[in-house]
C-alpha cells in the first residue's frame, strides 16, 4: 500500500523492476514487440569495439591500481604488526627481569654488579610467578 502523504517522496527502493516482479521476466518496450527477427539478431551483436577496447583497458588499469594499493596496504600492515610484535615480545621479556630482581630483592640477595651485566642478559624460561599475556595474529 502507497503513502499518499504530500510529504512523501518514493524512492528507489519502494520502486519494483522485472526482476521483482514474479513470471515477469521477458517484458518488452512496444518498439521491441515490432522488430523483425533480423532487426533484433543486428541489434544484439552491435558493438562499438574501439569504445569497449578503451573501456575495457580503463577497467583493467582500475583493477590493477587497487590491486597494487591492496598489496601497499598488506606490507604496511605486516611490518607495523610485526614492529608492534617485537614490541610486546621485549616489554615481557623485560617484565620477567623486573620480576626475577623483585623476588631476588625480597630474598635478601645482592644485586648483580653492573659490570657483570653489560652482556647479554638471560631471562628465565620457566617462571610462572605472574600473569602471562599471549599475543596471537
Amino acid at each position: 500500500m502507497k503513502r499518499k502523504s504530500p510529504g512523501y517522496i518514493e524512492l528507489m527502493a519502494h520502486s519494483r523492476n522485472s526482476a521483482d516482479i514474479p513470471r515477469a521476466r521477458d517484458i518488452r518496450t512496444a518498439s521491441s514487440l515490432f522488430m523483425t527477427r533480423e532487426e533484433r539478431e543486428s541489434l544484439g551483436s552491435a558493438m562499438d569495439y574501439r569504445a569497449l577496447g578503451l573501456v575495457a583497458r580503463r577497467e583493467r588499469d582500475k583493477f590493477a591500481r587497487q590491486d597494487s594499493v591492496l598489496e601497499k596496504f598488506r606490507e604496511t600492515y605486516f611490518r607495523a604488526r610485526e614492529k608492534l610484535a617485537a614490541t610486546i615480545n621485549k616489554n615481557q621479556a623485560l617484565m620477567e627481569l623486573r620480576h626475577e630482581l623483585q623476588q631476588r630483592r625480597r630474598a635478601g640477595e645482592e644485586p648483580a654488579s653492573q659490570a657483570s651485566n653489560r652482556g647479554e642478559v638471560k631471562l628465565p624460561l620457566d617462571e610462572n610467578n605472574f600473569n602471562h599475556v599471549e599475543l596471537r595474529y
